[in-house]
């Protein structure tokens, strides 16, 4: 048996081959949300105050865009687990690299912004989880350099 690249039949496989690679270039066929990750200098800069300076930052003070739930991921988080947490895979990768911290803000359920974070202030512990607005970024107690995430 012999597979022929010739004639109808062989035309009709490579036009159905070449519209779903077309598909898949248009719609970004791979993994990751609707949502990339994206620099804020200003919550960037206001989390690494507090962290160096062991002060309380109240999220909520600090943004400029509606959000009603927020929680974060670490570095290295499997985009599935990011998922599972949050409703959406948001890095294309297999994990999150970009940053030492990614700061992911809901609006209604739906991932409405993710915040890439230089500081690496944050505990692996309290990360994948939903806090509310008043969510609060208290520093360990007798520790500069680092932030619980508290409601």
């Amino acid at each position: 048996m012999t597979l022929s690249l010739q004639g109808p039949k062989a035309c009709k496989h490579l036009l159905i081959m070449l519209s779903l690679m077309l598909v898949c270039a248009l719609t970004g066929c791979s993994i990751g949300g609707n949502t990339m990750p994206e620099g804020n200098e200003k919550l960037n800069s206001r989390v690494l105050e507090a962290a160096t300076t062991g002060t309380e930052l109240k999220l909520a003070d600090v943004t400029d865009f509606d959000w009603d739930q927020a929680g974060f991921v670490t570095e290295g988080t499997l985009a599935t687990d990011i998922e599972a947490a949050f409703g959406e895979p948001i890095t294309k990768e297999k994990r999150y690299t970009a940053s030492p911290a990614l700061f992911i803000f809901l609006k209604d359920g739906k991932v409405a912004k993710a915040v890439r974070i230089t500081p690496d202030a944050f505990f692996g512990k309290e990360a994948k989880k939903k806090y509310g607005r008043d969510v609060v970024l208290a520093p360990l107690e007798g520790h500069k350099g680092f932030l619980n995430w508290r409601e």
